[in-house]
């Protein structure tokens, strides 16, 4: 083949390599391959030009007691944390900006950084360890506490100092994830592109067992369905965000693949720098249903992912229309509970 091949895939029969646009429009041709595409530069926050899931940094809370999160209670997270479930055992990957594994507000299990191959999954833009604070910050005397805070935590960096990553960075990271025996992996990203790569991947992750979770997209304000990819995907759960008083936020995507709701806005969490920050977006919303699951997966360790994944959506407090709100909430103190 014409071209310098720069990764293969065997498992999923895929190849990343250098071409030019005439070469690929060549291969295009050929009946023998299923698809041709660009390794889509993505961004953790694409197409905003607003401050939508921005920080605001907030002074470390070393000398003060540990804060019970709005989100936490609305999810009933509380309610399931005192009846003993604390995430204990599930194993949920973060792909994302890294995490910051030094805070001390949380303890991660591991990770890997699919951008340059190493094992060094340093968080250096600080959405990725916003999200893990909401899934999993530990029970100590500072700061926030998490939904799950026994989960094993790891970090898989596929974005960079500046929120951009690559598909090629994602598809490895979600097969890290498989090879690695991860039972949920939150993927709070989004494009508007259906990389046929992206789609391939998760349709593996899916069938080994792996439960998905994505942010819907925060571009809910413009017309028509929203919901961004991976979320718009069948298999993964799409997650939109509410405020504290239970009403969509203006931004939260919408559309007919959205499938539950979760606190997204004004969102207090661990960020870089031992520090915390007030954050927004669907991203946390997902956060939220990543550490709700840990805790039914949890209480239900005989389920697969298919069926935990009915739970939630069946559970789900009802508040309105499904193409703006799917679901409703996500409960998991009812999922804990249910029983078909």
């Amino acid at each position: 083949m014409e071209g310098k091949i720069v990764e293969e895939y065997p498992d999923l029969t895929m190849i990343l390599a250098e071409l030019s646009e005439t070469k690929a429009a060549k291969l295009k041709m050929d009946p023998q391959i299923e698809f041709v595409e660009p390794d889509i530069l993505l961004h953790v926050l694409p197409g905003l030009s607003t401050n939508l899931e921005s920080e605001t940094l907030l002074p470390s809370l070393v000398n003060k007691e540990q804060e019970i999160q709005w989100g936490m209670k609305k999810v009933k997270a509380i309610e399931a944390q005192n009846e003993g479930y604390s995430g204990k055992g599930v194993r949920i990957g973060v792909v994302d900006s890294g995490i910051d594994y030094t805070h001390d507000d949380l303890s991660i299990a591991g990770g890997v950084n699919m951008i340059d191959g190493s094992a060094n999954f340093m968080d250096d833009y600080g959405h990725g360890t916003e999200i893990a604070g909401i899934i999993s910050a530990i029970p100590n005397d500072i700061g926030v506490l998490g939904i799950a805070p026994e989960a094993r935590l790891y970090g898989i960096k596929v974005l960079d100092s500046k929120g951009y990553g690559h598909i090629s960075h994602v598809v490895k990271g979600i097969k890290w994830s498989i090879d690695h025996d991860m039972d949920i992996v939150n993927l709070s990203f989004q494009t508007k592109e259906n990389s046929l790569a992206l789609k391939k991947i998760i349709k593996k992750a899916y069938h080994k067992g792996l439960l998905l979770i994505a942010a819907a997209g925060n571009n809910g304000f413009n017309e028509g369905n929203t919901v961004e990819y991976p979320a718009a995907y069948k298999e993964v759960i799409a997650v939109g965000a509410i405020n504290s008083r239970d009403e969509r936020t203006f931004y939260s995507g919408r559309g007919k693949e959205l499938d539950v709701m979760a606190p997204g806005a004004s969102i207090y969490s661990t960020t870089l720098h031992n520090q915390y920050a007030m954050t927004l977006g669907t991203s946390m919303a997902a956060a939220h249903v990543s550490g709700a699951a840990a805790l039914i997966m949890e209480a239900k360790p005989n389920l697969d992912n298919r069926e935990i994944r009915s739970i939630i959506v069946h559970t789900a407090s009802k508040m309105g229309e499904k193409n703006l709100y799917g679901h409703g909430l996500i409960n998991a103190l009812k999922a804990i509970h249910y029983s078909e």
